[in-house]
């Protein structure tokens, strides 16, 4: 069976990690979940696995790489940006941005699924 591996880092203190990941967190389980309704009959296996980061590697948190590739490479009209974030700041104790995407004049602070589900349709041409 082919395997698809989403990787998702996010920053994590305590056990803890900012809305935005948190949101992101919970599309991608629900994204893979789907997918693999989809792919599995197909032969295509789509995996989760989630990189927890300290916040010296912040600038890295709440990025989605599919099979090693940042989403972003997939899509060069995808330029990766940062906005404040409050969330982070409250659990780091210092003023936080983190990254978001920017696509077609719109700012996502959370990676849209269509993004995600096509590259890994594309990949595994299993949807």
């Amino acid at each position: 069976m082919k395997t698809i591996d989403i990787e998702w880092r996010h920053l994590q203190v305590k056990g803890e990690t900012c809305e935005r990941c948190g949101d992101t967190g919970a599309l991608l389980r629900g994204l893979v979940a789907n997918l693999n309704r989809e792919c599995v009959p197909r032969g295509v296996q789509v995996t989760l696995t989630e990189t927890p980061l300290g916040p010296e590697s912040i600038q890295e948190s709440n990025q989605v790489l599919i099979n090693g590739q940042p989403l972003e490479a997939s899509t060069p009209a995808i330029q990766v940006g940062s906005s404040a974030c409050t969330s982070c700041s409250d659990l780091t104790g210092r003023k936080e941005s983190c990254r978001t995407l920017e696509l077609g004049g719109e700012s996502f602070e959370v990676p849209p699924a269509y993004l995600i589900r096509g590259e890994v349709c594309r990949l595994g041409r299993c949807c």
